[in-house]
């Protein structure tokens, strides 16, 4: 059902903007580099929350309304939406335990090498993903929750985007 993949992304957004601008707009008064990542990661992740929610719902309800009604189109594309619910899912988590573990084995390096640079880059990496992941289980929370996954896969999309935004 199209609407409710389209109200997932619209709240998701909105509320990604209200949070994560929040942040963000914190961030650039305060000149504070990382609280501004922070803010965009969080939207990003808010955002990610709304489609794959609204990628869920829409194919709970066309699989219901497919099984109902007797409609193989109806529940194909029901079964094809909540497929791509996981599939974002697992990507998200993959991603972001793929960032972890860089940015841990960032700072292990660093000190062994006795490189700072390497070892802030890591640590404020690492930081980053606990502030985002922490905040958009947050986000969840307020609006009545989630099962694990998904709050884990958020929270590692996050992360990947707030990577992105470093280059």
């Amino acid at each position: 059902m199209g609407w409710l993949k389209k109200a997932g992304v619209t709240a998701g957004e909105i509320t990604g903007l209200m949070l994560g601008g929040s942040i963000r707009v914190v961030g650039e008064l305060t000149g504070a580099k990382l609280v501004k990542e922070i803010g965009d990661g969080v939207e990003a992740a808010t955002a990610k929350t709304g489609l794959v929610l609204g990628h869920a719902a829409s194919g709970v309800w066309d699989v219901g309304t497919g099984l109902i009604s007797r409609n193989e189109e109806k529940l194909e594309t029901g079964v094809q939406d909540m497929g791509a619910a996981v599939g974002t899912t697992l990507r998200g988590v993959t991603d972001g335990i793929g960032y972890i573990y860089t940015s841990g084995k960032d700072v292990v390096q660093g000190i062994k090498d006795q490189d700072s640079d390497l070892l802030k880059q890591g640590a404020k990496n690492l930081t980053k993903a606990a502030a985002i992941g922490a905040l958009a289980i947050g986000v969840l929370d307020l609006v009545g929750g989630a099962d694990g996954g998904m709050v884990t896969a958020d929270a590692a999309d996050a992360v990947d985007s707030a990577d992105v935004m470093d280059k």
